[in-house]
This record gives structure tokens, C-alpha cells and sequence, in this order.
């Protein structure tokens, strides 16, 4: 029976991980994500359930259709942007352009990671792998360290998610109602209707065979609309964000954990002393027993294979998500300096509209770079920890399973962008530094 939280205030701010929970998908901060991936149709656990034979058919039916549903919206927003940009741009300021391209610029990343993981079955495996086998739910009851890293990053994964969650709902709130509030600033609510050349100001711009800016019925209808597109928008940036951050805290956490063994590893329980030839000196040294020698060769064995399933998953999800980084870095590249220049308006309009936006977008590329640099600075650790085993007090066989361990783990473990750079804090100065001086170029101008 999944367990039910006792109040909306246990559901929110209790960031202890509850007792009875019997899979990890009943926590408060994974239930949040079910409800917002479920609407853009990226839920794991919702598609393609292997243990729900009886709908299955159907179920692939339903999935099916979402997801062309929202290629179908994605592709309806290009088009229409790309027309409305194509019909007015020579009427427009720069700063106005400036403000299509950036939304424009989202709508691609969008299609990106509606290609690349609405439509991948790879998504859906390896995020269910992460629900069902890789969380560190299922790893607590191994030791008491294991249970002490769990409880942290569940408080971590709890805090981080309803941080993101509010996040994302500013946005979209100060996106669209800045508008809404410069219309009704200049009367454009008004009875009388509009007054003179006066136009509705509109949150997103695209081509409609209709008066959108000047019929107020259309406008109202049109605003409905750019409020939905800009939820999902903001769905598919932020709660995918969201979800491949929990995954990176779990690989961080298992990281933890291995580091802790190996830094605990059993010592021989004997010492052995002898005196050296022309020596008056007793030296002592460690040596495991015969039985000692086997007990090692097994936590070995445990140790490395615990490294290849926590390598195998960063690995797998680094393929997966690697086309979805790569046109996320891309997009940070170009948005960058066109957000710094809108917000150099310097005009209360500007500043309410753009501020927040530039804000949340460069501290979503900031914390993303942050937390997968968690990976490779803690992996980076490895090695010192493996040859800090007491390698001297094996036996042969024992010590040429530690070279082998030694050996694998000299290089930090990075998730990389398509395969070409790695996702961290160096691919994050490298945009943040062009995006500067972009913005500087572009100003000049």
C-alpha cells in the first residue's frame, strides 16, 4: 500500500524520508515530479508499464498521441513565430526582435527535448532504471552510512525540487502578467476599447489569421493560449532539469558511499614481527591470514562491481541526455547576450519583464553546471581512496585486482554534452564569458 503523507504541511516541509514508503516513487518530492512530467508525457513510471498488461495496448495508444500532440504545439509555435518575425520585422526595434528570437530560441530547445526524450524509449528505460533499481532507496538498509547518505540527499532532492517548482511558476507568472499589467497601465482594458494605434502587448508573438493585437475577443483567446504554451514551455525547461539534477544527487550519493567503504576497508586483524638480519630493530608488519586473503577478494569484487553499476548508469545517462545538454548549452549561448541587451533598456517595463527571465535562466545554467560538477570533483577521489588500500598486506592475486581498480579509476567521471564537452563548470565560464562579451559587442552596435 503506498503511504499517504497526514497533512499538506508533512507533504511539503517534512524532508525526512517518511517511514512505510515501499518504493521511492511514494516520496513527496517525486510525486510532485510525477504530476508535472505526467503533463508533458514524460513520467517513466506512466509509460509503457510493463506490468500493466491488461491496458498496454491502449496505453501505447495514449502515450502515442500526446506525444505528437505536443510535437504538433511545438512545431505550431515555430511556424508561427518564424511567420510572425518574417511579416513585422522591419517594423520592429531591435529590442522588439530581440524578444521574438529569445522565444523562438526556447520553442528549439523544446523540440529538442521533444525529440530526443518524448519520443525515446532510451529515456523511458533509463529513468525507470533510476525509479526501480539506481535511487538510494534501495540501497539504505546495506549500512548505517548507506542510510545516513540516503536521509541527506532525500533532504537535498526535497528542498532542491520545491526550490525549481517555485521557481518555475515565478517566471511564468512575471512573464505573462507584465504584459497583461502594461495593458491595463495604458487603458487598454478600458470600455471604450482600444484608443488611436494602440495595440495589445502580448507575452509571445505569432502569425494568427486573426486581429489578436487589435480585436479584444481574439486578444482574450490569444492570451489563454500564451498562457498555456508558456506552462508547458517552462514545464519541459525546468522539471526536466529537475529530474536529471535528482539523478546526478543519487550518483553523487552512491559516490559517497563507495568512497566511505573504501576509505573503511578492513585492516589484517594479525601483526607479524621479525628482526632483521644486523639489526637489533623489530619491525612489524600487516598481513591478512589465509581467510583474511578470501574475505578480501570478495569485498573487492563488491567494491568494483558497485563502481561498474554507478559507472554503467552516468554512462547510459549521459547518452541519453547528451543531445538535450548540448542544445541547452547552445541555447544559453545565443539567449545570453540577448537577454543582457534587453534588460540594458533600463526601463521599468524592460527591467519587470526581462530581469526575472535573465535571472532564472542564468542560474539554471549556473546550478545545472554546478551539480554535475558534484560528479566528476567526488569521482575524482577514487583513485586516491583505491590506493589507499592495504594493498601491501595482500596476497598477489589480491593485489592485481587493486591495480586493476587503481586502474579504472584515474579518470573523473563527466557527463558530456553529445559526447564533445563535458557538463560542468568549465563549459559554464566558457558560455558566461561569451555571452559577456557578446552583449558588449552587441551594445556597442
Amino acid at each position: 500500500m503506498a503511504y499517504t503523507p497526514r497533512s499538506l504541511r508533512d507533504f511539503l516541509f517534512d524532508y525526512e524520508p517518511p517511514e512505510g514508503v515501499s518504493s521511492p516513487a511514494d516520496y513527496a518530492y517525486l510525486i510532485m515530479m510525477r504530476h508535472l512530467l505526467s503533463v508533458i508525457s514524460s513520467w517513466p513510471l506512466k509509460i509503457l508499464d510493463p506490468l500493466d498488461t491488461g491496458a498496454i495496448q491502449r496505453r501505447k495508444i495514449w502515450v502515442s498521441i500526446q506525444r505528437f500532440f505536443h510535437m504538433a504545439v511545438c512545431l505550431s509555435t515555430v511556424v508561427g513565430g518564424v511567420m510572425y518575425v518574417m511579416l513585422h520585422k522591419k517594423s520592429m526595434t531591435f529590442f522588439e526582435l530581440g524578444h521574438l528570437y529569445i522565444s523562438l530560441l526556447m520553442t528549439f530547445v523544446i523540440f529538442s527535448r521533444i525529440s530526443t526524450l518524448c519520443f525515446s524509449d532510451e529515456y523511458v528505460v533509463v529513468a525507470r532504471n533510476f525509479l526501480e533499481k539506481f535511487h538510494l532507496f534501495f540501497y539504505k538498509d546495506r549500512s548505517e552510512y548507506s542510510m545516513q547518505t540516503h536521509k541527506q540527499v532525500h533532504r537535498i532532492a526535497h528542498l532542491f525540487t520545491i526550490y525549481l517548482i517555485n521557481q518555475m511558476l515565478a517566471g511564468l507568472f512575471l512573464f505573462n502578467v507584465t504584459p497583461m499589467y502594461n495593458n491595463y497601465s495604458a487603458g487598454n482594458y478600458a470600455s471604450g476599447g482600444l484608443k488611436g494605434n494602440a495595440t495589445y502587448e502580448h507575452a509571445l508573438y505569432f502569425s494568427y489569421p486573426f486581429n489578436a493585437s487589435g480585436d479584444l475577443k481574439w486578444y482574450i483567446l490569444a492570451n489563454i493560449f500564451h498562457w498555456i504554451i508558456s506552462y508547458l514551455c517552462a514545464t519541459w525547461f525546468c522539471m526536466h532539469d529537475c529530474f536529471l539534477s535528482l539523478m546526478v544527487f543519487h550518483i553523487w550519493g552512491h559516490f559517497k558511499i563507495l568512497l566511505y567503504n573504501l576509505e573503511n576497508f578492513p585492516r589484517p586483524a594479525n601483526r607479524i614481527s621479525f628482526i632483521p638480519d644486523n639489526s637489533n630493530t623489530t619491525l612489524t608488519y600487516e598481513m591478512y591470514t589465509q581467510n583474511e586473503q578470501k574475505n578480501v577478494g570478495v569485498k573487492l569484487g563488491e567494491l568494483i562491481n558497485y563502481h561498474r553499476d554507478i559507472i554503467s548508469f552516468t554512462d547510459k545517462m549521459s547518452e541519453v541526455f547528451g543531445p538535450m545538454l548540448f542544445a541547452y548549452y547552445g541555447f544559453h549561448q545565443a539567449s545570453g547576450c540577448l537577454l543582457l541587451l534587453e534588460c540594458s533598456q533600463m526601463t521599468a517595463a524592460a527591467l519587470t519583464r526581462y530581469l526575472p527571465l535573465t535571472i532564472i535562466l542564468f542560474q539554471q545554467l549556473i546550478q545545472l553546471s554546478i551539480i554535475f560538477e558534484l560528479i566528476g570533483s567526488i569521482s575524482d577521489r577514487l583513485k586516491f581512496a583505491v590506493y589507499g588500500l592495504p594493498w601491501e598486506s595482500m596476497d598477489k592475486k589480491n593485489r592485481r585486482t587493486v591495480a586493476f581498480f587503481l586502474m579504472n579509476v584515474q579518470e573523473p567521471v563527466h557527463v558530456k554534452a553529445l559526447g564533445l564537452a563535458d557538463v560542468g563548470v568549465t563549459s559554464m565560464t566558457a558560455i558566461l564569458k561569451t555571452s559577456f562579451s557578446y552583449f558588449t559587442f552587441l551594445k556597442s552596435m
